[in-house]
């Protein structure tokens, strides 16, 4: 009868040490695929994420814009309100401060429409480049002035609308700086 009892201890014994192990694992699995309801849905960034992202090839001298992190104008989406914009993106990349280095300022132009009167200094300090299609780009702002922001892959991945272009895209700038090792 010892001898049973000992072997049902042990049985006992690695079945629990299985559940602490698997137990996790299994629990996880199931939320994930049958429970999707009970996962987060909330992201700690400001703008509105691009998904799938947009990558740079349309863009005329894009290889100017490759391994470095960008704030994009687009010409044509952004009408009454560019200088403050341009405003807002310069504000943005001196908050960075040491990190400043890492952004640039980018105005994109299409061929096809008319150049927008920049008024004011907002940028003097903008590179400015053509753009050959800006329908991906238009589909994504719906006719908002905003800013892109572009990875140093050369991928669009957040858009801000005028009322989220400032503080709450420094934040996401500065997180993501600070992640990134690239740019």
């Amino acid at each position: 009868m010892n001898e049973s009892t000992n072997r049902s201890r042990s049985r006992t014994k690695l079945l629990l040490l299985a559940l602490i192990g698997f137990g996790p694992l299994f629990l996880a699995y199931a939320v994930f695929f049958y429970f999707p309801h009970l996962l987060p849905s909330t992201t700690t960034n400001n703008g509105e994420l691009i998904d799938p992202p947009i990558l740079l090839s349309e863009v005329d001298d894009s290889e100017k814009l490759i391994g470095r992190w960008s704030l994009i104008l687009l010409e044509t989406e952004c009408g009454i309100e560019c200088d403050q914009l341009g405003y807002l993106a310069t504000q943005v990349v001196k908050g960075l401060g040491k990190d400043s280095s890492r952004v640039s300022k980018v105005l994109l132009q299409s061929d096809h429409a008319s150049s927008v009167k920049q008024s004011g200094d907002a940028f003097y300090d903008f590179q400015s480049l053509k753009l050959t299609n800006t329908e991906a780009l238009s589909q994504i702002s719906k006719g908002r002035s905003g800013l892109f922001l572009k990875d140093p892959n050369g991928n669009f991945i957040l858009f801000y609308p005028l009322k989220k272009a400032g503080k709450p895209m420094l934040n996401d700038l500065k997180h993501l700086l600070k992640l990134s090792n690239i740019g």
